[in-house]
């Protein structure tokens, strides 16, 4: 037993040296992760309560997490720093229903049940140099695209409650893409742009389109006094900017022109049907921990084209308007480090469900009302969606808050009205063609207009660590 003893001692002190290194993650007068590897997580447990009532006119029985108990936003991070390198590595990983990723579920066109998934979110790879007075950053792989920059900065400080307003208003498809970030650093200027696969980081390349996505964003963040900051951002994303397919755009193929299921046709449009250019504009104001202000809006342009069917080249092609769309929206959060109470709202085009769609055209404007042979005024499609959100903040910690809030959402159709839900004497769900037809012919079952809107009661918490 004793030979066995020294042989474990003697191989113990000839292979320590080869071992991995040791994980260290704090030490004395050193931030933490400094030596080693820096773990953290972000936990956001949600309660949620919509509002059902009489004046509402249906129970909407679809599964969804407005009601119940769930895990939104809830992240763990590892990341590792050379300094002396200036190398980065960085990888994230995301809690997520599966419904997100796949229409499988109860939630879409499936049966199967909702659990949640460990996803990627972020994993890439960093190197940062300096240059003179300027501070230069390459990032490569899986990063969080520029219009998510008020969340990490600290400006829109509630991504627990709710998704940042850029985010909200779908500047792009989703918050983390694949691709090249380049990011410089001068004084209170910073520029950043990105070449992206434009899928996002939830869908295999190509796709949505073929090409790759260009995004940028310049700021401005001068700080005025110790505890009086502000920020003027202006970003700009141009999807499927180049590297695409000339004939990506076919009938089937991509998601810019669905199969008609007839198959004496083979139609085909211009790459520009599978293009859109979007343009943002934010400001922020922060003062102490009192006050937290962002304004900001956003203009999207989706590219027209004509669609022509390539068996029958001789016939006119049908021509897609070029569509624009607009938002805007606010925030204000006002406390004393303790208590906070925050506010936001959020107007844009398109609807019932948040998020800017380009849905206005040119051909369609109203100083065009009247073409030859049309028997009614053309107008532009004016649907539009307003968000409100109004809540209470308890701030437990430094990293461990709760906030109480309600959220509502009310949208407008094509012609400017009030969307509405139609339900028939039975209790089903109908629509606003049958609910006109019964006036003139008879029915079985009557059918009833209720105003639509989205109220819900909210509470949640966040845990960072």
């Amino acid at each position: 037993m004793r030979i066995n003893f020294r042989f474990i001692v003697v191989f113990f002190f000839f292979a320590y040296p080869i071992l991995g290194e040791e994980v260290v993650t704090t030490k004395k007068e050193e931030p933490d992760g400094y030596y080693g590897l820096k773990l953290g997580a972000i936990i956001t447990p949600t309660a949620s309560l919509r509002i059902r009532d009489k004046a509402s006119g249906t129970t909407d029985l679809s599964p969804s997490e407005k009601s119940g108990f769930s895990l939104p936003w809830t992240m763990f991070s590892i990341s590792k720093e050379w300094e002396d390198l200036g190398i980065k590595a960085e990888f994230w990983g995301e809690i997520l229903r599966n419904d997100a990723l796949t229409n499988d579920t109860a939630a879409g066109t499936g049966n199967k049940s909702n659990p949640y998934v460990f996803l990627v979110r972020r994993a890439n790879l960093s190197k940062t140099f300096e240059l003179g007075p300027t501070k230069h950053q390459l990032q490569f792989g899986m990063f969080e695209l520029p219009h998510m920059f008020s969340v990490w900065s600290g400006y829109y400080d509630w991504r627990y409650f709710d998704k940042s307003p850029l985010e909200s208003l779908g500047f792009a498809r989703v918050p983390v893409d694949l691709g090249i970030n380049y990011i410089l650093r001068w004084k209170s200027f910073s520029l950043q742009t990105a070449v992206v696969n434009g899928d996002g980081y939830r869908n295999v390349p190509n796709t949505t389109n073929t090409g790759y996505d260009v995004i940028g964003k310049i700021s401005w963040e001068p700080t005025w006094t110790e505890n009086f900051k502000t920020g003027f951002h202006l970003l700009g994303r141009a999807s499927n900017a180049f590297g695409y397919a000339s004939d990506e755009c076919r009938e089937g193929k991509t998601k810019c022109l669905l199969d008609d299921g007839n198959p004496n046709t083979r139609k085909q449009g211009p790459v520009s049907l599978n293009q859109e250019q979007v343009v943002a504009l934010e400001t922020n104001l922060l003062w102490k921990e009192w006050v937290n202000l962002g304004l900001g809006g956003m203009f999207k342009k989706q590219l027209g084209g004509t669609i022509v069917d390539r068996m029958a080249p001789y016939q006119p092609g049908t021509m897609i308007p070029e569509t624009t769309g607009r938002g805007a929206y606010l925030w204000l959060g006002l406390g004393n480090g303790v208590l906070r109470l925050v506010t936001r709202g959020e107007v844009a085009t398109g609807g019932p469900s948040p998020g800017l769609r380009a849905t206005e055209s040119v051909e369609r404007e109203p100083w065009v009302r009247f073409q030859p042979g049309t028997a009614e005024p053309r107008y532009s499609d004016q649907s539009y969606y307003v968000s409100k959100q109004i809540f209470a903040e308890w701030l437990f910690t430094a990293s461990t808050r709760f906030a109480l809030g309600y959220t509502e959402v009310r949208s407008y159709d094509t012609k400017g009205e009030p969307n509405k839900w139609y339900v028939d004497s039975t209790g089903e769900a109908s629509n606003r063609v049958e609910y006109i037809e019964q006036f003139s012919k008879p029915v079985s079952y009557p059918i009833s207009e209720y105003g639509r809107l989205d109220r819900s009661i909210v509470l949640k918490a966040t845990a960072t660590f």
